[in-house]
Parts: C-alpha cells; structure tokens; sequence
C-alpha cells in the first residue's frame, strides 16, 4: 500500500472507476484533476496493478456552531478480482491514522451501499429527502413579492452571487461543506451528454437566495406538455427569498412535474402550498460521518444544552478514541468517573451533526443509558434547530 505517483494516476483512476463499471474518459480526467489532491490518494498494488483505492479532500464541515475540518473520503474502491481479502479494511485504517496525523478531527463520506462503512466507525449523520412536486397543484398560498427584480440565466453566469449566498447560509446549516478552488466549477459541472434530456443549467438569483436547476422538455402519451424541472440546489436565508424561488420554479411554462433529489428534510415546501399533498418526500441515506479524533470534535462543536455527561466510547478501528470522557462546558476530556452512556464511536458520528438523536439510537438499542435520565438530557444538548443537510456528494 503507497500513495501513487502522478504517472500511476490514470492506473488509479481506472481502478476506480472499474470497481464502478465505468470507464474512464478523457472529459472525466479533465473534470477531476482541478480537484485532485495526489497526496492524499492511497493504493493497494499487486505485482504493479492498482487493485484497491481511496482518497480523500480537504474540506471544512459545518457543524452545530462549529467549522470542523474534514476528510471527505472518496473513491473507495477494490478491483472485483481482489474482493474479500481485506484490502478495504487496510486501505480505512492508514487512511483513517493518516487523517489523525493531519489534525482533521472528523472524516465523511457519500456511501455507495450503506452496509459498508459503520464497521470503520462510520454513522449516517444526515439525510436527504427526494422532493415531486406536481403542477398545476404545487402553488404558493402567499403570492410571493421580491424587493428586487429575480436575475436569471446560464447558471455559470450568476456564480459570483451564487458564491456570497452560499457563503452566508453555510454556517447556520450542519452538514454543508466550503466550496474552494474548483468547487464551485464542479458543482455546476453541466456535461451535455449527461443531461439525459434536459436543457443546459439555469440559475435563478432573488434577494436572500438563489436556485439551479434544468428543465427536461418532454410530452406525454396525448402530445401535451409535461416538462419537468430538475432542482439541483436551492439556498434560501430568509423565508422571503425561499417563497420567491419556489414560486418561480413551480410556475415555468409547458412543465407538470418539479423533482429535487437531495433536499433537505425539512425542506418547508409542503407548508408553503395551497395544497399540502401536491409535494411528496421520499427520504434517502445522506452523509456519513467518522470522529477521527472523539474530543477535539466534541469540543469543537456547540450544544443547545450544556451537555454535562460522561460518555464511554467503543472504538475497536481507531483504538486512540475508545476511553471515558466528560463532555461538560464546552470542553471534552478524558476521565475516570463512572459513565452515563455508552455507545460506539458510530453512533457518535451518526449523532455528531445533530439530525439523528441519541434518544432515537437508545430506542434502537444503540445507545447504553447508564444513569436514569442522562439520554433525555444529553439527546436534547446534541440535537440542531436545522435538519443537517449536505447539498453535494463527493
């Protein structure tokens, strides 16, 4: 196992993409190289064939109160031929005392099938919601009235704005990652021939808030329009500025369907329309979260609550964090004193952004209550006023 050197990085990206039956193109490499961070790769190799990979970018997590840095681990991969010999469990390791090394207390990544990750300390920390909007339904019930003109068209041309928005609304949402360097290219990366159909990427700019979006022309079985609008992101930081984005999304012309793939959970919508059942949710597995480091994290982040409890923390995979800590004024440290939950470095990551509650992990028999009532007060101080929501995969 070794990182590669910058000839073995086409060797690497095959491997990669092969694991996913995919082949790699020339516009795929030009995609992902603005990104790359070659340290950071790492390989198994077996008589100078790649076999097994993972890499990861250095990205800042926002957390309750708290920007944390973070490992946002990807391509993890292992070749079909090389399966079941443990390669994935070494290549998690290093990569795991790699991240300690540099001072990240926290690693996520997008799981690919979710039965995977939690055996390496992984918990699912936020989830998404599948949003279907149906016109002509999906209308506001207030009619909506932006002090200033909306601005809309190709989406890289609003990016300047799209950047401050973003920025400002980063910080109050768990879940939401920096966008630096070539970032922001990458999410509004736009390859015509992955559209499946629908036109180049729009964005829509209002006072407060921006969206981008695609609409897919199309006509049902009678020839009648019934276009649909691809929302890939909508960032609001007022109740004003979301109410005019969506009025403008669910009010484009030869369109009946509105469908967003990774909304947030609490996304209002529903509340917003005459008729609450012209939008449905699906919800779906989002980020999952790994505390590197089990105090540094802790302390990193607030708390609704002073949290004022002593955790006993399993951690067979990074050995480092397994001990008793008292989490108590803003501090995390290791102690002595008798716990008053006990739980696996997994259920702390699922817990860590505040979606997922230590009450509901108890109930799921996950969570050890060792003092009557500790879960009660501790659920409470972990838990955000937002639903953690990461817009981007990775």
């Amino acid at each position: 196992m070794r990182t590669p050197t910058r000839e073995e990085s086409d060797d690497f990206s095959r491997a990669v993409l092969s694991a996913f039956h995919r082949e790699l193109r020339d516009q795929t490499r030009r995609r992902y190289e603005p990104l790359d961070e070659p340290e950071r790769l790492l390989a198994w190799f077996d008589d100078g064939r790649i076999v097994g990979t993972t890499a990861a970018y250095t990205r800042v997590l926002t957390a309750p109160g708290a920007l944390v840095g973070c490992a946002a681990v990807t391509a993890v991969a292992v070749v079909p031929t090389h399966r079941r010999r443990g390669l994935l469990t070494g290549l998690m390791r290093r990569q795991l005392q790699d991240v300690r090394e540099r001072g990240e207390p926290v690693a996520a990544l997008w799981a690919s099938e979710g039965g995977i990750y939690e055996r390496f300390g992984y918990g699912m920390a936020t989830r998404n919601a599948r949003l279907i909007a149906r016109r002509p339904a999906a209308r506001l019930t207030r009619a909506a009235s932006p002090k200033d003109p909306l601005r809309a068209g190709a989406a890289a041309e609003h990016l300047d704005a799209m950047r401050v928005l973003y920025e400002a609304v980063r910080p109050e949402r768990a879940g939401m990652l920096d966008r630096p360097g070539a970032w922001w290219q990458e999410r509004l990366h736009d390859a015509p021939d992955e559209r499946d159909g629908a036109q180049p990427l729009q964005a829509v700019v209002a006072d407060g808030g921006y969206a981008v979006y695609a609409v897919r022309p199309h006509r049902d079985e009678n020839d009648a329009p019934a276009g649909e609008v691809r929302v890939r992101e909508l960032i609001a930081s007022t109740p004003e500025a979301r109410a005019t984005l969506w009025a403008f999304l669910v009010d484009q012309d030869l369109t009946t369907t509105i469908r967003w793939s990774m909304a947030p959970v609490d996304e209002p919508l529903w509340l917003m329309l005459r008729d609450p059942g012209a939008v449905r949710y699906a919800i779906e597995a989002g980020l999952w979260v790994r505390l590197v480091d089990v105090p540094a994290a802790l302390a990193a982040r607030t708390y609704a609550t002073d949290p004022d409890v002593v955790l006993e923390v399993a951690d067979a995979f990074c050995p480092w964090n397994a001990g008793r800590y008292r989490l108590a004024g803003g501090t995390c440290e290791p102690t002595t004193a008798s716990p008053d939950l006990a739980l696996d470095v997994s259920e702390l990551g699922a817990a860590y952004l505040g979606g997922v509650t230590l009450c509901e992990l108890a109930q799921a028999g996950r969570v050890r209550e060792l003092r009557a009532g500790t879960v009660t007060r501790a659920s409470a101080a972990f838990r955000g006023e937002l639903a953690p929501w990461c817009p981007e995969s990775f």
